[in-house]
């Protein structure tokens, strides 16, 4: 990072700082910090010495309106719970009043910063800590435009809750943070997605943080949908701490062609707590995606399963890892992985990387399978041999591997949105 970007970087922090209580102040201080001493992380097959950090300035307010593929989702969730929140800045807050009589707290993260401070300050880093790798600290330092989402204890919701966030080039770069606090008994659905609008800038950043904290029994469903662009490096980690007999399912699927280096994982703590998580990715033009799914079992009795599936295309080139550590003293435990990289031409390379790291004896289960490969020429044949074009057969098979996972997003609009960008890439 040059002089100047520094200068600008810190600048940015102390503009944040404004009207913040000093105990956030600190945080993103402390967070600064640690981004400018931490060395970028090292990853076997992806090169991040020389991707440049390049932050802001932020806007204030955003002129432009609302994309059209934006606008018909915010349509479809007009009577639902959401935080909607344009290249950092806060467009809409809406929570249906039959939720807020339950205790339900919806809201921007800055607002809950100012109306529920004990919550937030409790909880923040909790899960993610602000110094745990560069861009997690960049984010600590800088983030703004998240949502918070707090379910009390035995509420139990029908309704999935939404957080969607609109990128575009004016933001130079995002960094959303989302904290979600499931309390004790509660049960519950969220869903966000990420939008990219028209060409990013070059050399920018999106460094995002998603904290799940799901207490004792708690159930929730994490579904989180993504476009990330060409143009800026895209980092992601979205972390669960799930407590006694807690169960967390995430969802996660991107279709996209940036640079993108993203961990989804679960820290089963408690005794008896439970995760899944089932990704899907579609990479298309040169895309670089760095993904991993992890499970790092504590608590004794616990149980993990993963289930990747990614489609490559064009000039994508992926590489998938899954990873399950039982740690010592996590007796009685257990834990699967199913790693599918389909290739739809000769130019697209994937990489499926299963990893067990086993520090207990006593486990009930524990294996993984992968593989890679392009779709076989049989089942093309078979299909064109019923009068199917070629294309169309392609397609079919595509959504034969994506179908199960996509069935699973909770909220009809987020779903068709998810399928819409699916086939559009397809159909190139």
């Amino acid at each position: 990072m040059t002089e100047s970007t520094t200068s600008t970087a810190s600048a940015l922090v102390r503009k944040l700082q404004t009207a913040e209580p000093q105990w956030l102040k600190s945080w993103r201080e402390d967070g600064w910090e640690a981004y400018s001493s931490l060395p970028s992380e090292r990853l076997e097959k992806t090169d991040l010495t020389n991707r440049p950090w390049n932050f802001g300035p932020f806007p204030e307010s955003v002129s432009e309106p609302v994309s059209a593929k934006t606008q018909a989702l915010l349509d479809s969730l007009a009577n639902s719970a959401l935080v909607f929140v344009r290249d950092g800045v806060v467009d809409a807050v809406q929570l249906p009043e039959e939720l807020r009589q339950k205790g339900v707290i919806l809201t921007d993260l800055e607002t809950a910063v100012a109306e529920h401070e004990d919550l937030v300050k409790t909880h923040l880093g909790s899960v993610v800590a602000k110094d745990e790798t560069k861009w997690a600290a960049a984010n600590a330092a800088l983030w703004h435009g998240g949502a918070f989402l707090y379910v009390p204890r035995n509420v139990q919701l029908d309704a999935p809750l939404h957080f969607v966030y609109e990128e575009s080039e004016a933001g130079n770069g995002a960094f959303p943070r989302v904290l979600v606090i499931a309390e004790e008994n509660s049960q519950f659905s969220y869903v966000e997605a990420t939008i990219t609008r028209g060409e990013l800038k070059a050399g920018s950043v999106h460094s995002s943080v998603l904290e799940i904290v799901a207490k004792a029994n708690a159930r929730v469903k994490v579904v989180t949908l993504s476009e990330y662009a060409k143009g800026p490096t895209n980092y992601f980690i979205r972390r669960a701490q799930v407590g006694k007999d807690g169960l967390v399912e995430w969802i996660v699927g991107d279709v996209g062609d940036g640079f993108t280096v993203g961990l989804v994982e679960s820290r089963l703590a408690g005794t008896g707590s439970r995760s899944t998580t089932r990704a899907i990715g579609l990479g298309t033009g040169r895309q670089h995606l760095d993904f991993t799914a992890s499970m790092d079992h504590a608590g004794r009795f616990t149980e993990s399963d993963i289930t990747l599936h990614g489609i490559m295309t064009q000039r994508a080139a992926s590489v998938y890892r899954s990873v399950t550590h039982i740690e010592k003293g996590a007796s009685g435990s257990g834990s699967e992985q199913h790693d599918r990289m389909l290739l739809l031409n000769s130019k697209a390379r994937a990489d499926a990387i299963p990893m067990l790291l086993i520090d207990e004896n006593d486990v009930q289960r524990c294996g993984h399978a992968a593989s890679v490969g392009q779709i076989d020429p049989n089942q093309i044949y078979y299909l064109m041999s019923r009068g199917i074009p070629e294309h169309v057969a392609t397609q079919m098979i595509v959504w034969g591997y994506l179908e199960p996972t996509v069935e699973e997003i909770p909220t009809e609009a987020m779903r068709n949105l998810f399928v819409q960008r699916i086939n559009e890439e397809l159909g190139k």
